[in-house]
């Protein structure tokens, strides 16, 4: 059982933790303007450059709302007394872990459980998956025959070496 020494040593942590992760939030600039009139004559790298760097910073912040919460969820953990008591289990949280993972509320056993129902959830999936053809094979063929749209275009030509051919045979050679 933690002491109320160690607790409140904890509290102190979590709190300066939350302090930080606030102003980190508020902080965050997200004004991505170019300082163009109009995107017309950009380059499309410079809007594929916003982009990234709007999800980036996106991920980012969520990333530090759900530290928050966790640290919220800690901090009335200690105010409700339950702190470093597995929210599952109700065993002890090791000391050691709660000194590298202060907002935990789990055990290292139920937090492996939960990281593995996690992982196997079908909802935590990249959602490109939900309209990605599988059929499709990487030598862009479908599976009925048809051939893709590039290799449709790539037979009137294309700046491929001889090199880039799958046998390595140059056609002109023969």
């Amino acid at each position: 059982m933690l002491s109320k020494q160690q607790t409140e040593e904890f509290k102190q942590r979590l709190l300066k933790e939350k302090e930080k992760t606030t102003s980190n939030i508020e902080q965050r600039d997200t004004d991505y303007d170019e300082g163009e009139l109009s995107s017309y004559d950009n380059h499309p790298a410079d809007s594929g450059d916003e982009l990234f760097l709007r999800e980036r910073d996106q991920a980012i912040t969520d990333m530090q709302e759900d530290m928050l919460s966790d640290v919220d969820r800690a901090l009335k953990a200690i105010e409700d007394g339950t702190y470093g008591i597995c929210k599952v289990c109700g065993k002890e949280i090791e000391i050691e872990r709660l000194d590298i993972i202060p907002e935990t509320l789990l055990c290292i056993e139920h937090a492996k459980e939960e990281a593995e129902q996690n992982e196997n959830d079908a909802n935590s999936r990249p959602s490109e998956e939900d309209v990605l053809d599988p059929s499709v094979t990487a030598r862009g063929k479908d599976i009925d025959g048809d051939t893709d749209g590039f290799s449709k275009v790539s037979d009137f030509g294309s700046s491929d070496t001889p090199s880039d051919q799958e046998d390595g045979i140059d056609p002109t050679r023969s």
